[in-house]
């Protein structure tokens, strides 16, 4: 993405009015950089990331009371770090907001919506006829799969599908947030380009290989749930299961921190 050009230095924004807490700490350091850089207007930082984000979000993520989605977050504050004076790093500004942002976002949620872990919490194997947590849980509702289906709705209708289209589409069906919001699909965007680049692939080919591994996921997992289901299921067959499972999946059997 190319650096925001030089040219007279705008007016400030207005801040949203917030009530102390983490949104309004995100917001309040998020017109600091925007300082930092010489208070860039809204057109300018869109064509310093290339158009991949409006103007009128751009604007808004500093003067709505609202969390922005992180996708916008994610290229706007790697714009304002390159061109703020003196100049700051831009991987180290993009995770501090990254944190920022996690705090605002996590204090808005109920406790609860963590994906739980198998019913020890330290991930031993269930046995045949108990489910595991992570099968009841909301993460059986597979965000992949919703993205994938608006995207092919709307290429079937003949309608665009960048990320603010394939947003919208969620948004009216009530499904945006169920999937991690706008910023996870910039997130995802961004995932394979760059594990393109660095496997020295195409996006198509990389987008191949990564399939395949994910169908060989998914058959891991309906071999898991058909395992626990069968009343004729021995033990051998439910642990082998479960070990497939685990050795695919590692991050849904990590213990829950206090």
């Amino acid at each position: 993405m190319g650096r925001i050009d030089g040219g007279n230095r705008m007016a400030r924004w207005q801040m949203p009015d917030l009530p102390k807490g983490p949104l309004r700490t995100f917001n309040r350091e998020l017109h600091a950089l925007h300082g930092k850089a010489g208070y860039p207007s809204a057109r300018r930082l869109y064509l310093a990331v290339e158009r991949v984000v409006s103007h009128t979000k751009i604007h808004h993520a500093f003067t709505k009371p609202l969390l922005p989605s992180w996708g916008v977050v994610d290229v706007v504050v790697e714009q304002l770090a390159i061109s703020a004076r003196p100049r700051l790093d831009a991987d180290a500004e993009t995770d501090r907001f990254k944190s920022l942002w996690d705090e605002a976002h996590d204090s808005r949620l109920p406790s609860d919506t963590d994906v739980p872990s198998l019913p020890d919490g330290q991930g031993s194997a269930p046995v045949a006829g108990q489910i595991p947590e992570l099968f009841r849980s909301r993460s059986v509702i597979n965000p992949n799969r919703l993205i994938w289906d608006a995207l092919v709705d709307l290429h079937g209708a003949g309608k665009p599908t960048s990320v603010p289209h394939v947003a919208a589409e969620l948004e009216r069906r009530g499904q945006l947030e169920l999937c991690g919001g706008e910023g996870y699909l910039y997130e995802c965007v961004k995932m394979t380009i760059k594990g393109a680049y660095e496997a020295g692939m195409s996006v198509h080919d990389f987008g191949l290989m990564n399939a395949r591994k994910v169908r060989t996921a998914a058959d891991a997992r309906n071999e898991l749930m058909a395992a626990l289901l069968d009343p004729n299921s021995d033990a051998d067959r439910v642990r082998k299961a479960h070990d497939q499972v685990t050795e695919l999946h590692p991050h849904l059997l990590r213990p829950q921190q206090a």
